[in-house]
């Protein structure tokens, strides 16, 4: 089991255990009111909250054992920011054969135009077509390739 957890990408394992994380402090704060008072009231959400968050990370261990996810990379032709605040809405990135707008960016450090990108997105994720280009609402999870680590891609 632990070698095919080592087999998913290290982004992936991150999320992974991040949700763990989630249920970890989920079930930390159950403890805690479970001690401290008894009332049902103030344990439900936690246990909720833990249970949540391990049947998301045992959902995404599961997707990634069978290898149903795509990864794709690319390099970042244009980053959309907000007109007050300058956060991230969008990012455009060039593959061999399209250009991807991705929208709804968690937040991500030092990003720039011409960087590598990876994004891991689910199989069944909804891909929509607009203005010439493929937009993807939602992923998994989007790291930025340091330059060592970059791919050759091949852009039209």
């Amino acid at each position: 089991m632990k070698e095919k957890f080592m087999q998913i990408p290290q982004a992936l394992r991150k999320q992974i255990w991040l949700r763990c994380g989630g249920a970890g402090m989920g079930a930390a704060m159950l403890l805690m009111v479970l001690i401290y008072s008894t009332d049902w009231r103030f344990m439900v959400p936690c246990a909720v909250a833990a249970v949540l968050c391990l049947v998301s990370a045992a959902l995404l261990y599961y997707r990634c054992i069978q290898g149903r996810y795509v990864e794709i990379c690319g390099i970042c032709t244009e980053i959309e920011r907000s007109g007050i605040r300058k956060r991230i809405k969008a990012i455009y990135l060039q593959t061999s054969e399209h250009t991807i707008r991705v929208v709804g960016i968690k937040p991500i450090r030092n990003l720039s135009v011409g960087d590598t990108l990876t994004l891991y997105v689910a199989d069944n994720t909804a891909v929509y077509s607009m203005e010439g280009c493929s937009v993807i609402c939602s992923y998994i999870a989007m790291v930025k390739s340091l330059p060592s680590q970059k791919k050759e891609i091949q852009t039209q």
